[in-house]
């Protein structure tokens, strides 16, 4: 175990370029928003418009934090994969790695949104009729499993790059696993519209309310406007996270597969 939390640390480090590269970009994107936004009256609103998207796009941050931490192992491989750790714990700590480094730019970024959300005076005005803080703990954990799965995705199709790269060029390897990455999306897409896949994922509905409240508009001549609220409910599937998650732990066991008996040899 100290062994892999050293190899953590060892990552965190070497990552640290990756980490820096988007918060700074933020920052800087930020203070520009707020001084042109300042100068019409509304520096809060574009700043909430800067940290809203900066926090939404933030799904895809360990596909980029674990495309820049595997091309630079990929230049020196023979010391990475002469690494007594089993290619589970090698992979691990780079996924580990950057799931510390996205919640702490979750953090500076949704810091950021919140205060912009209730100091734009506007923008909080119309999310009167929406539970902020369930929906931000709703969107934040889901945009957390988005990023966990891309990540299983980023790091199996790696595998068989640096796979094909044993036989082939690097152009042609990048060619072979866009083609066998459009294959499989393809496939899976085809899937997930069948019978088959709506009933392994369609069980243990779960029911939530209080996110959101939708708002009715009735006129009428006699009572003229009538404004009236109702809660909104939505509906997730247990199944769904279960099937996505057996997914990513497929794709994940099967790269530490061929990162040990096929790239590693």
């Amino acid at each position: 175990m100290n062994a892999w939390v050293h190899l953590l640390k060892k990552e965190l480090r070497l990552g640290m370029s990756a980490f820096l590269v988007p918060v700074l970009t933020f920052l800087l994107l930020t203070g520009v928003a707020a001084y042109f936004g300042s100068r019409h009256g509304f520096a809060w609103e574009v700043v909430f418009g800067v940290a809203l998207f900066a926090t939404g796009f933030q799904v895809f941050y360990l596909v980029y934090y674990l495309l820049h931490s595997l091309h630079a192992e990929k230049r020196k491989m023979h010391l990475w994969l002469h690494s007594t750790m089993p290619a589970y714990g090698l992979l691990l700590a780079k996924v580990a790695a950057g799931i510390i480094s996205l919640l702490v730019t979750l953090l500076i970024t949704g810091t950021v949104l919140w205060i912009s959300l209730y100091q734009a005076e506007h923008i909080s005005e119309q999310l009167q009729m929406v539970n902020v803080t369930n929906l931000g703990i709703f969107g934040g954990t889901h945009l957390l499993l988005a990023a966990i799965s891309f990540a299983g995705f980023t790091i199996f199709y790696w595998m068989v790059y640096l796979l094909f790269n044993r036989y082939l060029g690097s152009f042609l390897s990048l060619l072979a696993t866009l083609a066998i990455f459009v294959i499989g999306s393809s496939a899976l897409s085809a899937f997930k519209n069948t019978a088959v896949y709506e009933w392994v994922t369609t069980w243990g509905e779960i029911h939530l309310t209080g996110i959101t409240e939708s708002i009715n508009f009735e006129t009428s001549l006699e009572a003229g406007t009538e404004v009236t609220t109702q809660v909104g409910n939505l509906s997730l599937y247990f199944g769904f996270y279960v099937f996505e998650a057996m997914i990513v732990i497929a794709l994940f066991v099967t790269a530490c597969w061929m990162l040990d008996r096929k790239v590693e040899v």
